[in-house]
C-alpha cells in the first residue's frame, strides 16, 4: 500500500467517525423550544440574550446586557426544565406546583447554571451567553418518584447467585419505536408489570446517573451495560408519553432471576439504545 493511499485511506476512516460521532450526539439532543437538551450528558443548554439598557452611560451598558442575559438564560432554563418529561405520566412542573422544597430545589440550581465559553458581544449591545444546567443530581435527585420498593421486597426472597446466568447489565433496543426521552422511565412487561425502573434502583445512584442512560450505538451502551449486557428488543413505547418501553415476558422474567441481576439493576446499568 502506497503512502498516499495510507494517507486517503487513513483520511477516509477520519472523516467516517467524525460523521458517526455527529450522528451520534445529534439523536441524542432533544430540540426545545427556547434551547435543547442533551440526552447524553443530561443537559439544558440555552442562549440568554440581554440587550443594553439606553438610560444607562456607555461604560454601564455592557455590564447591563451581560446582567440582563444571564436573566434571560436562567428563565430560559426554568421554562425547559419544567416541561422535560419525568414518567410516562408526568413532566418535572408536576413535582415542583406539588412541592415547595422541590421547587427550590431546582429554581436553585439553575441560579447556579455553568457558562460554557465567553459572551458574544454583538455590534447593536446585544449580549448572548451560552449556558448549561445538569439535570442528574440535585434536580434529579429531588424530582424522582419513589425508588427502590422492589428490591426491598426481594431482600426477603431465596434469590438465587448465578454467575452463570447473571449478566453486566442490560440494552434496550429502542430503535424504530418513537421511544422519547424521560428522566424515569420504566421497562415493562406485557402485562404492564415494572420490571425495571424506579423500583428497581437505588436512588442515590439513579440521581447522579440516570434510571437509565440514553445511547445512539451498541459499543456506547455497554460503557453502562458492561461487556456482558443482557440484549433485549423492545416490542414498543408505552404510556402518555411514550417514554416507557415493553419487553417480552420471557425477558422481565430473566430481570428478577439472579442475585447478579438484581445487583445490576440497582446500579442503574441500563441503557436504552435509541436512533
Amino acid at each position: 500500500m502506497s503512502v498516499k493511499f495510507r494517507v486517503l485511506f487513513s483520511g477516509l476512516i477520519c472523516l467516517f467517525l467524525s460523521f458517526s460521532l455527529a450522528f451520534g450526539q445529534e439523536a441524542l439532543m432533544q430540540e426545545v423550544a427556547g434551547g435543547k437538551i442533551d440526552w447524553g450528558d443530561q443537559l439544558v443548554i440555552v442562549t440568554g440574550i440581554g440587550a443594553p439598557n439606553p438610560r444607562l452611560s456607555p461604560a454601564q451598558q455592557r455590564t447591563s446586557a451581560l446582567t440582563a442575559a444571564r436573566i434571560d438564560a436562567q428563565r430560559r432554563l426554568l421554562e425547559i426544565i419544567k416541561g422535560v418529561t419525568l414518567t410516562a405520566e408526568t413532566v418535572v412542573n408536576n413535582s415542583m406546583v406539588e412541592s415547595d422544597i422541590i421547587r427550590t430545589t431546582v429554581e436553585g440550581t439553575i441560579r447556579g447554571f455553568r457558562q460554557a465559553g465567553a459572551p458574544r458581544y454583538i455590534e447593536d449591545g446585544t449580549v448572548e451567553i451560552d449556558v448549561e444546567v445538569a439535570l442528574s443530581g440535585r434536580i434529579l435527585g429531588a424530582v424522582l418518584p419513589p425508588t427502590g420498593s422492589k428490591q426491598t421486597e426481594y431482600e426477603s426472597k431465596e434469590i438465587p447467585s448465578d454467575p452463570s446466568s447473571s449478566y453486566t447489565g442490560m440494552i434496550v433496543d429502542c430503535r424504530g419505536l418513537n421511544v422519547l426521552f424521560a428522566l424515569a422511565p420504566r421497562v415493562l412487561n406485557e402485562l404492564g408489570e415494572e420490571v425495571y425502573g424506579p423500583d428497581w434502583v437505588d436512588r442515590d445512584v439513579a440521581a447522579e446517573t440516570g434510571v437509565v442512560g440514553y445511547y445512539a450505538s451498541e459499543e456506547d451502551c455497554r460503557t453502562r451495560a458492561g461487556n456482558n449486557p443482557f440484549m433485549v428488543k423492545a416490542m414498543r413505547s408505552a404510556g402518555s408519553n411514550n417514554c416507557d418501553v415493553l419487553i417480552p415476558n420471557v425477558d422481565g422474567t430473566v430481570l428478577s432471576s439472579t442475585e447478579e441481576n438484581l445487583i445490576f439493576m440497582d446500579q442503574c446499568k441500563v441503557a436504552f439504545w435509541v436512533d
